[in-house]
């Protein structure tokens, strides 16, 4: 019984009811998508590291580019509790007649494998057999250029023009890391893997490999099998043993799925500001109804119980029904996270935890916000009722909102996480009324003097009901203090990260080659445009930390050429001064590594060299973007000596201010063809960094402005039982002479205030949150100056006014369109 009332009551009122639900549908789906998203990321991070970085558990490597296969035959005969595979690299071009593609694109990374089907390579085959004794290609390639297994390729070598069959297709793997089309491969090499036989026959590399991939069996005791792998090297002169370790810093995660989770549970939250909102005023509504029931026995609990059933039955209904549409976002945006991220591996969603939170929410969050209006339906007086008189909030009320509210936004001072969003944004709720009163003040004599009559009528309108008015309002201004937040924090760090990279980049192109000949570095400093070149060594080397490996990537630096070609931002220190000051047993941490290691400059870190683990000396800290803002320096003579490398791979390269980024590229290109493997300018690095923040908060934005929907429910919901509740009024504006167009432009302006109101009062709090978060916020352990960026903020404010516009249509129309006879007989 109890039910079908419920039932009867909440479709009185079709439109409400409906675009209430359609709230809690919106915030239901955001939360249940964003947690499922972030729990699925997290599970797949490590798995991903896993599968990308830690296929093998030890690798032998070289001091000079290339050595004897006998270390791969000895490894298979001694270490009879691992797998071995030997590797072997070279670059080349295709060999492709097809017309628009030039040279540069053609670039491609041959990886000869001993043995191609291992548990150390552990291609995911699609298509083909990886036996057979081909070329093994990823989907991305074989959809970029339409090939299939069965098909062939051809590659031009030093023995001429070699066709070899596809013999496999594989999942997209890193060990083949290539372009996703033919635009992209004028930035980034192919990739493909053949048999160590093939590739040494075609370039003239008999009995020559570069790497001895190790992989340990499960039952392998890891130390026995190190101490095999360090023994075996020692037997072999110019070898080495590096342990891999999987562990790689990454940057601003944790931020990011804070920022997520903050904006996908604002739209359930600004949900219950229109379900607090329609509630009220319904129970407003329907005062005269709760009395005749008590007149005729109804208890107040009753009545309360009589509105919670309301509640309850649109709330199940919106969360069963937001749950369903959680789903397809959460796949969605899982593969947005994993987009940005760069998540490759295949990972089931993590379903349940984002269900029972979400669920929970949807069911709980309009139950709480329902409280007051509940509360009311079973206090309503008889008498008060047939007096018909409109209720604000006592001075009392009022004055407990202002000191509390002070008191939240206070505090959110004094919390150096974005957590202090939360506060704040509570504080700021509370006095809204006051705020939206200063605002409306400020509003009056412009509407009035403005819009003349339809303005003045739409000032007064917005006094009322002033606490439904401003809470109507409240809920579009927290949407937009936070993509005020977001943008502008987005806005602070590509500028940020733009003058960190082009100051320690280490000039305008970074060439890296398949290896560097003796006349290499003459041959790049006389090319058309180039006014100076430097080479360098840098390599990932182990890191110990409580216990753990980790890998840090090391930089060996000269101190005659560190200040042409800065790979860093010493301070108020000159870069040859710093690096010619280093001991040999001293290193220089950048911000990054620095944050992650967690000591203090002057103790040490234990690093694994050629002669086994070495403690050295943190001498200082400095910024830089190289490797994206993680790694270490030290001198190039001391790198030599710790890390066993006699060979360098890299250059870097200084241009004219007549040569174009471009230009240099196809010099160096057309002078070095296939031995470039890679080549990266700061202008690229740049655009990663902007296409990754970029992607970043859109997501976060996109979330925001969901949320900014409900806002725009809110406001319609508002405008429409505002004019109900007048309909009789307007009826005798209608008859005294006012037309349908003034009552159009009347509540449209009513509407417009709520955007004028929202959007000063929003985008206030924006900049007060940008203040805040610039004081502690940091990304990659770089710290943001505060500043304040008038376009976001005028966009935001354009933003707010074209929603609470849009949003007064609906109520407009109808007012404008309902007849005059049905109005004045509206009761």
């Amino acid at each position: 019984m109890m039910l079908q009332i419920a039932w009867r009551n909440l479709f009185r009122r079709k439109r409400r009811t409906y675009l209430t639900l359609l709230s809690v549908i919106i915030g239901v789906a955001a939360a249940f998508a964003v947690i499922t998203a972030v729990n699925t990321t997290e599970k797949a991070i490590p798995i991903f590291l896993k599968e990308a970085f830690g296929k093998s558990d030890y690798n032998i490597l070289g001091t000079e580019t290339y050595f004897s296969e006998d270390v791969y035959q000895a490894a298979r005969q001694q270490l009879g509790n691992a797998t071995a595979v030997a590797v072997l690299k070279e670059n080349t071009k295709l060999h492709l007649e097809q017309e628009g593609i030039a040279a540069i694109q053609k670039r491609v990374v041959l990886t000869g494998y001993s043995h191609p089907d291992t548990p150390v390579t552990n291609f995911k085959v699609i298509d083909g057999d990886l036996n057979a004794g081909g070329a093994i290609i990823t989907d991305q390639m074989a959809k970029a250029m339409k090939l299939k297994a069965g098909q062939t390729l051809s590659f031009e070598t030093d023995q001429g023009i070699r066709t070899v069959p596809v013999s496999a297709v594989v999942e997209y793997t890193l060990d083949l890391m290539g372009p996703r089309n033919w635009f992209m491969a004028k930035y980034h090499h192919w990739s493909v893997a053949l048999p160590l036989s093939t590739l040494q026959e075609w370039f003239d590399r008999s009995g020559q490999i570069q790497a001895v991939l190790i992989k340990a069996a499960p039952d392998a005791g890891m130390e026995e099998l190190e101490q095999q792998v360090d023994a075996l090297t020692k037997q072999h002169e110019g070898t080495y043993m590096q342990p891999v370790s999987i562990y790689f810093h990454v940057s601003m995660k944790d931020s990011f799925f804070l920022a997520l989770y903050l904006a996908g549970f604002l739209g359930i939250a600004l949900s219950a500001f229109v379900i607090f909102n329609s509630l009220y005023v319904s129970v407003n509504e329907r005062k005269k109804e709760f009395a005749a029931l008590k007149t005729i026995g109804y208890t107040p609990g009753q009545l309360r119980r009589m509105v919670f059933g309301e509640v309850l039955l649109f709330s199940v209904i919106g969360t069963l029904i937001g749950l369903l549409f959680g789903y397809g976002f959460a796949i969605v945006l899982k593969e947005l996270v994993f987009m940005i991220f760069g998540i490759y591996s295949e990972v089931e969603l993590e379903l349940w935890k984002g269900l029972l939170v979400s669920a929970a929410a949807g069911l709980i969050i309009p139950a709480i916000a329902a409280w007051v209006p509940i509360r009311k339906a079973g206090q309503v007086s008889v008498i008060a009722a047939l007096r018909d008189n409109p209720e604000e909030a006592g001075k009392g009320a009022s004055v407990l909102r202002l000191v509390l509210g002070g008191a939240l936004v206070l505090s959110a001072f004094f919390i150096k996480s974005l957590l202090l969003v939360v506060p704040l944004l509570v504080g700021v709720s509370l006095l809204y009324p006051h705020l939206f009163a200063a605002v409306g003040y400020i509003l009056r004599p412009v509407y009035r003097y403005g819009f003349g009559f339809t303005g003045e009528l739409a000032a007064r309108n917005l006094r009322r009901n002033r606490t439904r008015t401003a809470m109507t309002s409240l809920v579009l201004s927290l949407g937009i203090a936070m993509i005020v937040l977001m943008s502008s924090l987005n806005w602070a760090m590509l500028q940020t990260y733009e003058r960190i990279i082009y100051s320690s980049y280490g000039g305008n192109l970074d060439v890296m080659f398949h290896h560097i000949e003796a006349d290499d570095l003459e041959k790049i400093r006389g090319l058309e445009g180039v006014t100076d070149a430097v080479t360098y060594a840098h390599t990932s080397v182990i890191w110990m930390f409580e216990g753990q490996k980790r890998k840090l990537p090391v930089f060996g630096v000269g101190a005659d050429w560190i200040d042409r070609f800065p790979l860093f931002e010493p301070g108020d220190r000159e870069h040859g001064e710093l690096i010619r000051e280093l001991r040999s047993d001293e290193i220089i941490l950048d911000r990054v590594s620095y944050g992650v290691w967690g000591g203090q400059i002057g103790e040490t870190i234990t690093l694994q060299t050629v002669d086994g683990l070495k403690t050295f000396k943190v001498a200082a800290v400095v910024d830089s973007m190289k490797n994206n803002g993680y790694g270490a320096f030290m001198k190039d003579t001391d790198f030599q000596t710790h890390f066993g490398m006699k060979y360098v791979r890299n250059a870097l390269i200084l241009k004219d201010a007549d040569t174009s980024p471009l230009q240099l590229r196809e010099r160096v290109f057309d002078t070095f063809g296939e031995r470039v493997e890679e080549m990266w300018g700061p202008e690229d690095w740049v655009t990663v960094i902007n296409l990754q923040n970029t992607g970043s908060f859109s997501i976060i934005n996109g979330l925001i402005v969901l949320a900014l929907i409900v806002s725009g429910i809110g406001i319609s919901n508002t405008l429409m039982v505002g004019m109900m509740e007048r309909i009789r009024e307007l009826g005798m504006m209608r008859a005294v002479g006012v037309t349908r167009k003034q009552i159009l432009r009347m509540i449209r302006r009513e509407g417009l205030a709520f955007g004028w109101a929202a959007s000063i009062i929003g985008c206030a709090v924006g900049v007060l949150l940008i203040f805040l978060t610039s004081s502690f916020l940091q990304m990659n352990m770089l710290t943001f100056k505060f500043e304040v960026s008038w376009e976001i903020i005028l966009a935001c404010g354009v933003f707010g006014l074209a929603i609470s516009w849009f949003a007064s249509l609906p109520p407009a129309r109808r007012a404008a369109k309902t007849p005059l006879g049905e109005a004045l007989r509206y009761e």
